[in-house]
């Protein structure tokens, strides 16, 4: 009787194992299809996009004036360059600089038949630049409009004043948001179709200790886009960001030479690269990562939440290039002011 007792127990046994077994497999497989299909989603319509040619946007939009902020160098020139090669005059946006005055006199000479318009301002806090913009396009009916100044600072966050992390902000953020909101409403009344693009960033989605300014600006930016994208079907206006990896720009060039900048710069893409593939993507996708760090980086957010990553890094935050960097400048800083002192008492 007792056997008997014994071998129903570990029947029973036998059983509660095999099920648990066969509800973790269930659960495991579940959970690689999940993983499988949001990579496929994410996946799928960049190898769709990256069979599809590189669009005229005058045709596309029956357009004749585009509008290209941070068109000095780098990325913005290289769109305003696309824009005139296209056909479609072209208002500058940048820094009242020689840089902006070149790039305008440059596409002046490439394409004689066409008009450019330059806008010297700058976007800070306290500065009414929209007043600027739309006093030099109120007489020309702008329909494609790209968004891309912005800038890149490294550093302890205490260690700023706080109203340099605001006027980051402005030029990163609000001013593309006050640019959105003012052309939207021209194209709206206008009853023509139009595009607004912005130029964010692939930091967006990642933690960005040491530059979280500026990656906190490209999320306020994306997330601005995905919203607003939706809100402009309406006005028959197509919304579309671009999040590239590191680019071949003068963003960096204030920024301290960096180890991990000097690898990326490896497989760097240039203005160019970076403008075709925009071209490529409005009105197709809202959201366009560029470069394999961007697609390696929103792969790795999909499956490890931004949060968690952030649990990870804080440990090993003394190895990061930039926190290194910066303690050094501390240091620098805290002796010149000793010797400040010295110097006061001698």
């Amino acid at each position: 009787r007792h056997h008997a007792r014994d071998s129903q127990n570990c029947y029973e046994e036998r059983e509660v194992t095999m099920l648990s077994w066969s509800l973790g497999s269930v659960l495991a497989a579940l959970c690689v299809a999940a993983m499988l299909v949001m990579l496929l989603a994410y996946i799928g319509p960049l190898v769709v996009l990256s069979f599809l040619p590189v669009q005229n946007l005058r045709l596309k939009y029956d357009a004749t004036w585009g509008l290209v902020t941070g068109a000095s160098t780098g990325i913005g020139r290289a769109l305003a360059a696309k824009l005139a090669a296209q056909g479609l005059n072209v208002v500058l946006v940048g820094l009242p600089d020689h840089f902006l005055s070149k790039a305008v006199a440059d596409l002046r000479e490439a394409y004689p038949k066409q008009e450019f318009r330059e806008v010297g301002v700058t976007f800070s806090p306290g500065v009414d630049y929209m007043e600027r913009i739309a006093q030099a396009t109120n007489d020309v009916p702008v329909t494609v409009v790209m968004s891309n100044a912005g800038y890149l600072a490294l550093g302890f966050f205490v260690d700023r004043k706080v109203d340099e992390h605001v006027a980051l902000l402005e030029c990163n953020a609000i001013a593309p948001i006050r640019i959105a909101h003012h052309f939207l409403k021209r194209i709206g009344a206008s009853g023509k179709r139009g595009c607004i693009c912005f130029t964010s960033s692939s930091v967006w989605y990642m933690p960005a200790p040491f530059a979280m300014m500026y990656g906190c600006s490209k999320a306020m930016l994306s997330n601005f886009a995905i919203s607003l994208a939706i809100e402009a079907a309406d006005n028959k206006v197509d919304v579309t960001a671009i999040q590239p990896s590191y680019t071949r720009t003068n963003l960096y060039d204030k920024t301290p030479s960096l180890g991990i900048l000097a690898l990326l710069d490896r497989f760097a893409a240039t203005p160019e690269d970076v403008a075709n593939i925009l071209f490529a993507s409005v009105g197709r996708v809202v959201v366009r990562d560029a470069g394999m760090y961007a697609l390696l980086t929103r792969m790795a957010t999909n499956i490890i939440d931004s949060a968690v990553l952030a649990m990870i890094i804080t440990p090993l935050r003394t190895t990061i290039p930039e926190y290194v960097d910066s303690s050094l400048i501390r240091l620098q800083h805290a002796f010149l002011n000793s010797l400040y002192l010295v110097a006061l008492q001698v």
